[in-house]
């Protein structure tokens, strides 16, 4: 076993650590507490919405579930690693054996019940929305910009990872080449990913709430919060392409699963870490969801 074996086996076991437990666990508390502080009989807008005679038991169930997929996914990881271990196979060799999306479709199972959460709390949301849609409303009136809420310095950055990324892909390409379907896929993958960045940040900035009843100061919050989210995300995605392209053009293939799988990590730590960190649930202002409380 190399040293890159070594380093791979370490990195693999912190991504299963981070992503099938320690945010799940994270994500996990932060429901309980909210189940457990704030029940229907006090706060029932945040429940009366539910089609389930028993929001709060369905709640409980939901998240009990996210957890449990998360550790099933975690245990079957863990064994996979020492499946490869006890069969002498070298992680070093993933990328050379043609085996490099099943470190890919390794994240995608962990990502899955990350997904279904946040489906099944979109889906919360929009009960909430249809619930008072017929309600009046008051709105704060003060146009709401986005300098506002996000530094310029992470849109700068942001446009100009992009444009080194551009470069550097077109300039190992060839500028005079005559572009191949691949680098019509890259590029236009890269562009509409970043148009969607772009197209959700401007939702939450002029759009309607997700939730009727957040007060006013958690609405700016959670705005701050995706705002930064989604600068990193491109930022991420742009270093990311910079990083694989050079592993290609410089041989390193050994490198590129752990290289895969520490980038994986870093976009979780910059997604729901960020909300986790941004977007605390001790600092939201549950009094809206109470009985007579008015919408904002």
């Amino acid at each position: 076993m190399t040293i890159i074996d070594i380093i791979f086996y370490a990195v693999f076991i912190s991504q299963i650590f981070l992503i099938s437990y320690y945010y799940p666990k994270k994500t996990y508390d932060r429901n309980m507490f909210v189940l457990r502080n704030y029940p229907p009989a006090i706060y029932p807008k945040l429940y009366q919405h539910s089609r389930y005679a028993d929001p709060s038991k369905a709640m409980n169930s939901s998240i009990r579930k996210y957890m449990l997929g998360n550790i099933a996914v975690a245990l079957f990881g863990i064994g996979v690693l020492l499946a490869m271990a006890a069969s002498g196979y070298a992680p070093s060799g993933i990328k050379e054996n043609k085996h490099i999306m099943l470190v890919v479709l390794f994240f995608m199972l962990q990502a899955l019940p990350h997904m279904l959460l946040e489906l099944s709390t979109h889906n919360w949301l929009k009960g909430m929305r249809g619930a008072v849609k017929n309600n009046t409303r008051t709105a704060d009136l003060k146009p709401r910009k986005l300098f506002d809420f996000i530094s310029p310095l992470y849109i700068v950055v942001a446009v100009l990872a992009f444009i080194a990324w551009g470069v550097y892909y077109f300039y190992n390409k060839g500028f005079t080449t005559a572009w191949d379907w691949r680098a019509y896929v890259t590029f236009g993958t890269m562009t509409a990913m970043n148009l969607v960045f772009i197209g959700f940040g401007y939702k939450y900035l002029r759009g309607q709430k997700l939730d009727p009843h957040q007060s006013y100061k958690d609405q700016r919050q959670f705005i701050k919060t995706m705002m930064h989210v989604f600068a990193m995300a491109s930022i991420l995605m742009s270093l990311q392409l910079i990083v694989f392209d050079a592993i290609n053009q410089n041989g390193w293939d050994r490198f590129e699963p752990i290289a895969m799988s520490l980038y994986f990590q870093v976009v979780i730590i910059f997604g729901i870490g960020q909300v986790l960190r941004l977007f605390k649930i001790e600092d939201i202002d549950f009094d809206v969801y109470k009985e007579n409380a008015k919408l904002v």
